[in-house]
């Protein structure tokens, strides 16, 4: 959604730019080279890997500009957003635009450690933030069977919840869940390390996938987190800018849509017109990941004179 995303922030004048999701750097590294004005570039990601790989990237596409750019890389969470923007300076600065790529980030996908993909076999761990206490290991073998089933349920959208939380107790008893592969036999998959996501997929949604979805969205708390984050990256905005949103399931696009109608003092009915788009096809066959992303926009009024 790369080109959506310059679309999005083309009519801005960004002087200072703010991505919420640095992961890597990607975005942050093109719409800085997009927009040779921006000044400052502020980037937030709890994860520690996410600002050694992402600073030298956003560097070397900022090094051919006539004037310097600020580069400030923020280690928090997006949640913290008021926070983070106060320690970089009195008053804190106001982004003309802001990104929020939600979700889970390719490189995190890519890092077997991490536990968060069912397509590469490692330690059942799914924290954002590598310091937190809970894991997903620790919910899957301490919470009760009525527990899981209600947050693979909400949380993963499962129909067959019911089923899926009494295989993972079930497997349990015998021995503790601690590998992503183990989990993946617990809901009834065989072993797919090493085949690739267009294979894992080819008879429809792969049978873990919204069992991982629950357990990350428990793990780090990401629907409340966003919920709180959007109003204050709302106000924080300055005037005439826009704040750009990445969903990848209909949970956060649905939490964002209501967030947006609010702040534009609208009811939220099931259906309106704010500006989104979906990923283009070229993308989609290079990033499976992209298939079910959407983008919103918002646009801050500018003040009245």
């Amino acid at each position: 959604m790369l080109n959506e995303v310059l679309d999005a922030f083309q009519p801005v004048t960004l002087n200072v730019y703010l991505d919420c999701t640095l992961g890597a750097g990607g975005h942050a590294a093109k719409i800085a080279s997009a927009h040779p004005e921006m000044q400052m570039l502020l980037g937030i990601d709890l994860d520690p890997t996410a600002h050694v790989v992402a600073e030298p990237r956003i560097r070397a596409e900022a090094a051919g500009r006539s004037a310097r750019l600020d580069v400030r890389l923020l280690r928090g969470n997006y949640r913290d957003l008021k926070r983070l923007l106060a320690t970089v300076s009195t008053p804190s600065p106001r982004p003309n635009g802001i990104l929020m790529d939600l979700g889970i980030s390719s490189m995190q996908i890519d890092t077997a450690d991490r536990g968060f993909s069912f397509m590469r076999d490692g330690p059942l761990d799914m924290r954002m933030d590598p310091t937190a206490a809970l894991s997903a290991e620790e919910v899957l073998n301490t919470w009760s069977e009525a527990e899981l089933g209600r947050i693979i349920r909400d949380f993963g959208e499962e129909k067959l919840w019911k089923v899926v939380a009494r295989r993972i107790v079930q497997a349990r008893e015998v021995a503790p869940i601690r590998t992503t592969q183990q989990l993946v036999k617990a809901v009834g998959q065989t072993q797919l390390v090493g085949k690739s996501p267009r294979k894992a997929s080819a008879k429809g949604i792969h049978p873990a996938t919204r069992t991982f979805q629950a357990l990350r969205i428990a793990v780090n708390d990401e629907l409340q987190k966003l919920e709180k984050t959007l109003p204050d990256a709302i106000d924080a905005l300055a005037p005439g800018g826009r704040l750009a949103v990445i969903s990848f399931h209909s949970l956060e696009d649905r939490i964002v849509k209501h967030a947006f109608m609010r702040a534009a003092g609208r009811p939220t009915p099931e259906e309106e017109n704010l500006v989104y788009g979906q990923d283009n096809a070229l993308e989609t066959e290079a990033n499976a990941r992209a298939r079910s992303a959407k983008l919103r926009i918002l646009q801050k009024l500018p003040d009245k004179l």
